[in-house]
């Protein structure tokens, strides 16, 4: 593995003084300044407009962005011996956000505004976009699914939330029924089942919002016909403080999208990580707005996104599609501190509503 990552490393024109293996890639201390340095499994073309955002947030005054290195032969990507391609790109150090920090994450909403206010894409580049994103969606058979992590890029072409939530709220329903067929229940299951009516009719109501609302599909078109850009991975691990500077890396899942779920996935993570704190949820909107106002399609949407029972589906999925026969407790730990949390979780709610 050594001898590859020197084959590829003499392909630069980077002097480098040490380097360290961090989280599936290796980070180069340079006198040229950080770089990282890891496998691309992306296209070309993927990596060619990544760039070009990129350009576009320079060009507003955002200095410090993970443009990709050119090897000496003026190439992004560069191949081994073996086929693999890599690729080296600036990297800035500095503190991961702290979503238990109410600063951080309020700074980090600001920041995301910002982001939103500067990306930004030509016409032409959107309708060859669109395409490529359906493309990659049918030859991957990736499923897109919403919110941090488990939102990765918010497909805009492919689907809406009202299949999203009617394919999910029949998944729940499966796993509810085969739990009741079973004769012998673990505490895992009796406690799936006796939350089971309460998150199935977050669900459902979320699946008629949507239906009767279409905020989705307006803010799609929205989307489209204006160029507008979203993340696509807006996690604490994408966000970095340099003293009074957020750095935000990791544009790969950049895309024309509705940039209302890079808030909504962020600030549910946020929100699960502290008891659903109205306060915090509070503050962190109102430091999005204080750069960016949401409008009111992407207000109601926004709530009807947190109604849906996110988190007890991917303990219902993590269930099914696991050791039935063995769940350890760590699960059974998780939809307990769940549980506790869903009156706080249900209070906010109630305030986004009257807020609406």
């Amino acid at each position: 593995m050594d001898d590859k990552i020197e084959e590829i490393l003499a392909q630069y024109p980077v002097q480098i003084e040490s380097r360290k293996r961090i989280r599936g890639a290796i980070l180069l201390e340079t006198r040229e300044g950080q770089y990282l340095l890891r496998e691309y499994n992306g296209s070309a073309s993927r990596l060619e407009r990544e760039e070009r955002i990129k350009e576009s947030l320079m060009s507003h005054g955002y200095r410090k962005v993970d443009k990709a290195l050119a090897n000496k032969q003026g190439e992004l990507l560069t191949r081994d011996g073996s086929g693999n391609i890599w690729l080296m790109k600036r990297w800035f150090a500095g503190r991961e956000c702290d979503l238990k920090d109410a600063k951080q994450v309020c700074r980090a909403m600001s920041h995301l505004a910002m982001l939103h206010l500067w990306m930004s894409e030509q016409q032409e580049d959107i309708r060859t976009q669109q395409t490529e994103n359906a493309e990659e969606l049918t030859s991957s058979g990736r499923k897109t699914d919403f919110g941090g992590e488990e939102l990765q890029a918010a497909e805009v072409t492919a689907f809406t939330p009202i299949d999203f939530f009617g394919r999910r709220n029949r998944e729940l329903k499966r796993v509810h029924t085969y739990i009741r067929k079973k004769r012998r229940k673990n505490e895992m299951e009796l406690a799936l089942l006796d939350a089971f009516a309460h998150y199935y009719e977050q669900g459902c109501e979320a699946e008629q919002l949507e239906t009767a609302e279409h905020n989705y599909d307006y803010l799609q078109r929205e989307a489209a016909e204006q160029g507008k850009l979203m993340h696509g991975s807006y996690n604490y691990h994408n966000i970095v403080f340099q003293g009074r500077e957020v750095v935000t890396s990791n544009f790969e899942n950049a895309k024309v999208g509705i940039q209302i779920m890079d808030l909504y996935g962020f600030l549910r993570k946020t929100m699960e990580k502290n008891g659903w704190k109205q306060d915090l949820g509070r503050r962190m909107i109102a430091s999005y707005e204080e750069k960016r106002l949401l409008s009111e399609e992407e207000r109601h949407l926004l709530y009807t996104l947190l109604l849906y029972p996110e988190k007890y589906w991917k303990q219902c999925n993590f269930y099914y599609n696991g050791k039935k026969s063995w769940m350890s407790s760590k699960s059974y730990e998780k939809l307990l501190r769940m549980r506790g949390q869903e009156e706080n979780r249900m209070r906010f709610l109630e305030m986004l509503l009257r807020e609406l």
